[in-house]
């Protein structure tokens, strides 16, 4: 530390303090979270839809409705409103998907259902082929 020692009898001390080390010491601090700083972004995968062209024109004649699976509070299960048991699954909704353009499962669970219930079919419908599941938050108008 820096005292100013002037002359004469000793009785006029000033202290001064230095702050060059603590002005180095927090540049080095602030280099560090410079450099650290963008290791640290987390990211996820997210699939989003291709952007449409205006050049290309959809045409809805030939597609076909999307596969919707529906769980009832009885544990019934409706794909596109047809009635299928559980063991009719993995024979039936691989062809499904298979037809789609995208195979995407749309899936929903009526309330009342038993969250149990509705993860174990969508475990089926997953072990029966179904790697894109999209869950139904809305109800179709």
């Amino acid at each position: 530390m820096g005292m100013s020692a002037g002359g004469g009898d000793g009785k006029n001390v000033t202290p001064s303090v230095n702050v060059t080390p603590l002005v180095d010491v927090c540049l080095v601090v602030l280099i560090i979270f410079m450099v650290v700083t963008p290791m640290m972004v987390k990211a996820f995968a997210l699939k989003l839809p291709p952007k449409p062209d205006d050049k290309q024109v959809v045409d809805n004649k030939d597609k076909k409705p999307p596969v919707f699976m529906m769980v009832e509070p009885d544990g019934k299960i409706l794909i596109n409103s047809k009635v299928y048991q559980r063991a009719q699954l993995p024979s039936e909704l691989p062809a499904m998907l298979a037809a789609q353009d995208v195979p995407v499962l749309f899936f929903n669970a009526k309330d009342g259902t038993p969250y149990g219930t509705a993860v174990e079919v969508m475990d089926l419908a997953r072990a029966a082929g179904a790697k894109n599941i999209a869950i139904v938050t809305k109800e179709a108008p």
